[in-house]
């Protein structure tokens, strides 16, 4: 089709754009390069499944905006067949009638695919245009109390529209180069959208046909030439980062773990992150995989509640960072500003409660979280800035085993009268019964653990507690950036449990078992770990636990974040209610798409002070269902929602307790 004119051009074009390309994709990859703890590439050839599963299914993406998903994966599935379209468009400019199986059902197919596809595409792209541009969706902003960077405001909107109108104009020019083929070889069957545009073209002549296919041709190719230099600085770098995030991320048995820090690496200036450089690189690699959805600070309850943070504007900053200064960071120049001064505020910093589930629906594998962890182990470990509750709540810990500062002396203390056996005595037993210092020293803890003994001993279960020997896991003090003294913690506690000989460790606090399950293995402290609610679970399949009827009425259940999006446990305490024989009904926002109570991430022992109470946020959902009951499965999540229900004053309708003292209610 091309005229050798046209052909030296390309290639002359070409050659350009590859220069252009590899420079400034060099670029990109020497400024995540600059971060420690390399990519695992090793993984790349591994993972390529994984990649090319996510591209297509786009799995995650379906989680939320079902219709905008839908459309998202149909302009997405488009895109990525015109990677097969524009090489067989090349050819098609090189090769005087070169076609793609011409004549046979495979060409055929791929004739109609691709006609059909051109036009999806086309309405799906205007559909996000309309989306952005004309309705202004509220999803896609962010909210001005929030910091982010001068740029980015008008940098959203503008990217948005750069990408858009380029799919747009590429798509089609493209649709429109086939039409005018259309009308110079006459209709086909197998293209029908092209054909029809064709018809417009039916009184032109052969030359001014040509023409129009050339010019086609060559403003299709044209702009995908023009647009790869430019996908570095273009959040529709997702298309191909994001996959490569799947594959590349680390692999982390919880959300909310981090890399253990070697306190005795003299090498280690710093501990936690104060500089984008001093991110890993696989977060430095999320800001180029970030597409600016917003989905992320859409379920944030901190976002929701009207507090500084969005996980969001974390990723956008580092993106739009890098752009403005690509050169001096890929180049290694050290930035001046810290993280908190441009990427999120202090503030912000702490109102996270880690429940994670920024990063359960983030469509491209993004970990804002694992960020602000960082953050704060640099303010907390080297500034030592951070909320004055905390310096209390980490003496406590330090001295007393406990964020209570109670003695630790009185650890035990709720069991007794109950002839609990302890472990220095038994020596070795089936179950060490991890009891956690909420279901030690809080009123409402330690009704569960009574709940807890009364269970045990009613399934003749041969188990014991280490009483006083017992000290804080160290979920808060992670959490809130004390690597220090959390490790001290971990392992105080793995050398106790390595005096002992037991099968399984059970706990009643969904932080105590993500942190003992999770967490300990990093220090050699490698258990069984099970939660309450799967081991009653087990232990009413197995006969061992016989129910009597007495507890029923209209139920919900509230998710706790360390229990199900951290750990994936959902279904064994509502297989506990429905066998009570409780009427169990769904909150609006349940399962995966659970609304935090606002005590994870050590804000347990932080008060709230900007926007609403993320607890009383979470009570609209009960109050929405009005329910008799809310069974809990955690020790913060049932302080969180029994002072809402207080403070919504439906303490004459509504109760609050947690599953094991419905099933020990429940005990024949």
């Amino acid at each position: 089709m091309l005229t050798l004119i046209e052909k030296i051009l390309f290639f002359a074009v070409l050659i350009g754009v590859g220069y252009l390309t590899w420079y400034n994709f060099g670029n990109m990859f020497k400024a995540i390069a600059r971060g420690p703890e390399p990519l695992r590439w090793n993984k790349f050839f591994p993972q390529l499944g994984v990649g090319i599963y996510t591209l297509i299914v786009q799995p995650v993406l379906w989680r939320k905006r079902p219709l905008t998903s839908l459309i998202h994966a149909i302009v997405a599935w488009g895109f990525t067949l015109y990677i097969l379209v524009n090489f067989f468009d090349v050819l098609y400019g090189f090769i005087s009638g070169f076609k793609f199986f011409p004549g046979t059902w495979l060409g055929n197919a791929y004739e109609i695919f691709v006609d059909i596809f051109s036009l999806l595409t086309l309405i799906g792209v205007a559909y996000f245009l309309l989306r952005r541009f004309i309705f202004n969706s509220p999803a896609l902003v962010i909210a001005e109390r929030v910091q982010v960077l001068p740029e980015v405001r008008k940098g959203m909107r503008r990217d948005s529209a750069i990408v858009g109108f380029f799919i747009l104009l590429h798509v089609g020019f493209r649709l429109l180069g086939a039409s005018f083929e259309m009308a110079g070889q006459g209709s086909r069957i197998w293209q029908p959208v092209a054909s029809m545009i064709g018809e417009l073209w039916s009184g032109m002549s052969h030359e001014g046909i040509v023409i129009g296919e050339h010019v086609a041709w060559w403003l299709a190719i044209g702009l995908i030439l023009a647009f790869i230099p430019y996908f570095p600085f273009s959040k529709h770098a997702h298309l191909f980062i994001g996959p490569l995030n799947h594959m590349l991320k680390v692999e982390r048995p919880s959300p909310a773990i981090t890399d253990k820090i070697d306190f005795e690496d003299e090498e280690l200036e710093n501990f936690g992150v104060a500089k984008l450089e001093e991110l890993p690189q696989t977060e430095i690699l999320d800001a180029y995989a970030c597409i600016m959805c917003n989905r992320c600070q859409e379920v944030c309850p901190a976002y929701v509640t009207d507090k500084q943070l969005s996980p969001a504007a974390i990723e956008i900053n580092k993106r739009y960072f890098l752009n403005v200064s690509l050169l001096d960071f890929a180049s290694g120049k050290e930035t001046e500003k810290p993280l908190l001064e441009w990427m999120l505020t202090p503030e912000a910093a702490w109102a996270c409660t880690t429940c994670a589930a920024c990063i359960e629906f983030c469509p491209v594998g993004n970990e804002p979280m694992i960020d602000i962890i960082r953050v704060r182990q640099d303010r907390v470990m080297m500034e030592s800035d951070f909320p004055k509750e905390l310096v209390t709540t980490f003496k406590n810990m330090e001295n007393n085993g406990n964020p209570w500062g109670i003695s630790s002396e009185d650890r035990a203390k709720w069991a007794e009268g109950l002839d609990v056996p302890v472990m220095s005595e038994k020596q070795a037993v089936d179950v060490l019964y991890w009891v956690g210092c909420a279901g030690s020293y809080d009123a409402l803890g330690q009704k569960v653990s009574q709940a807890m003994i009364k269970i045990l001993n009613a399934a003749s279960v041969n188990y014991a507690i280490l009483g006083n020997e017992e000290t804080c896991s160290g979920d808060s003090a992670q959490r809130a950036g004390n690597e220090y003294l959390f490790q001290a913690l971990a392992e105080q506690n793995v050398t106790t449990f390595k005096q002992y000989k037991f099968k399984k460790i059970v706990t009643q606090c969904p932080h105590c078992f993500n942190t003992i399950k999770n967490d300990y293995p990093q220090f050699d402290g490698n258990f069984e770990v099970v939660n309450h609610t799967d081991f009653i679970l087990d232990l009413i399949n197995c006969g061992k636990l016989n129910i009597n009827g007495n507890v029923s009425g209209k139920f919900a259940y509230h998710d706790s974040c360390y229990l199900g999006r951290h750990n994936g446990i959902y279904d064994s305490p509502r297989e506990i209610l429905q066998k009570l024989g409780v009427d169990l009904q769904e909150m609006e926002r349940t399962k995966r798409n659970g609304f935090c109570c606002g005590a994870g991430g050590a804000r347990m022992w932080l008060e709230e002070t900007e926007g609403k109470k993320i607890n009383l946020e979470r009570m609209e959902d009960v109050k929405k269902l009005n329910p008799e009951a809310v069974a809990t499965a955690c020790p913060f999540c049932a302080t969180m929602l029994n002072d809402g229900i207080k403070d919504e004053g439906l303490t004459e309708t509504t109760q609050s307790k947690d599953i094991a003292e419905y099933v020990a209610q429940a005990l024949a």
